[in-house]
C-alpha cells in the first residue's frame, strides 16, 4: 500500500525502492520535461505508488535540437498508467510509450 493509504511500503523501510538502474523488465515511458520537476515527480511517485522505480535524464533530439529527456521506469504497468494519467507534472507534456 502506498503512503497516500495510510500503509508503510517495506521495500521504503529498507531504501529497496527507488533503483539507480532501469532493469529490463520494468516498463517505461519518456518525457519531455525540464529537470526541475525530476525531485516533484520522484515525491509523487514515492507517496503515491507501491512498486520499484528509477527516473533517469537522459539526452534526445526533439524538432531537430538536443532536448533533455526524462525516462521513467515502473516495474508494475498499472502503476505507469496511473503515472501517466494522474501525475499533475506530467501534464501538458509530450509522452512516449517505449
Amino acid at each position: 500500500m502506498s503512503l497516500a493509504k495510510g500503509k508503510v511500503n517495506p521495500l521504503n523501510v529498507f531504501d529497496q525502492r527507488r533503483l539507480s538502474y532501469i532493469p529490463v523488465h520494468f516498463q517505461t515511458a519518456v518525457f519531455y520535461l525540464d529537470k526541475t520537476v525530476l525531485e516533484k515527480i520522484d515525491q509523487w511517485v514515492y507517496y503515491n505508488l507501491n512498486s520499484r522505480y528509477c527516473i533517469k535524464t537522459r539526452l534526445g533530439y526533439r524538432n531537430k535540437k538536443h532536448a533533455d529527456m526524462l525516462e521513467i521506469g515502473i516495474e508494475d504497468p498499472r502503476e505507469l498508467t496511473m503515472l501517466i494519467l494522474a501525475c499533475p507534472f506530467l501534464n501538458n507534456t509530450t509522452k512516449e510509450t517505449l
